[in-house]
């Protein structure tokens, strides 16, 4: 019987694919981390890349700043009701019912700027994201882009609703005041 051993061929393609393939499995692992392989879908976004997260980001900071210059144009606005309430208390008018809506008022916009601080505790954070402003986890940074966008957008719709409201209130002072006689 005659021992029939492997040609060289097959010997060194045989080593060379071995070769080939630990490299490929040290590699693949990085190139996934890095977000370049097939992206898992984030509960509420979808798959969506990794630079489209960190614009989502850069976004909700945006917006967290026009917020927070709407928190002051809101406060400048109850020191100018206020002030507006004090003149007519000196003209010696009731004035009970625009107290409450400035109390009402103040109220509102307190609330809202602890929602809006809420926010601003989760977007600072940078859960889910390098210093550098990369991802780092896509699941975390995607559930703290939808938290911080849910909190602004509540903070968002209690603070214009506070402004409906002291506009109402305004509106039905001028009524009163230039006509004594009452909405039909």
């Amino acid at each position: 019987m005659k021992l029939c051993l492997p040609s060289k061929k097959f010997i060194i393609s045989f080593f060379s694919a071995l070769v080939a393939i630990a490299i490929l499995l040290t590699v693949a692992p990085t190139v996934y981390a890095d977000g370049e392989g097939p992206l898992t879908p984030i509960p509420g976004l979808g798959r969506v890349p990794n630079a489209t997260l960190v614009f989502m980001h850069k976004q909700e900071v945006s917006w967290f700043n026009d917020q927070e210059a709407l928190f002051k144009e809101a406060n400048a606005l109850s020191t100018e009701f206020a002030d507006l309430i004090k003149a007519e208390i000196s003209s010696g008018a009731d004035v009970t019912i625009r107290q409450d809506a400035l109390a009402t008022f103040n109220a509102e916009i307190a609330a809202s700027r602890q929602i809006h601080n809420v926010a601003g505790a989760t977007i600072f954070t940078l859960i889910g994201f390098k210093s550098s402003g990369d991802v780092r986890d896509r699941l975390v940074a995607g559930q703290s882009l939808l938290d911080g966008r849910d909190n602004l957008r509540e903070a968002h719709f209690r603070l214009i609703q506070a402004m409906a409201d002291l506009r109402k209130s305004f509106s039905n002072w001028r009524h009163d005041r230039i006509h004594p006689y009452p909405y039909p």
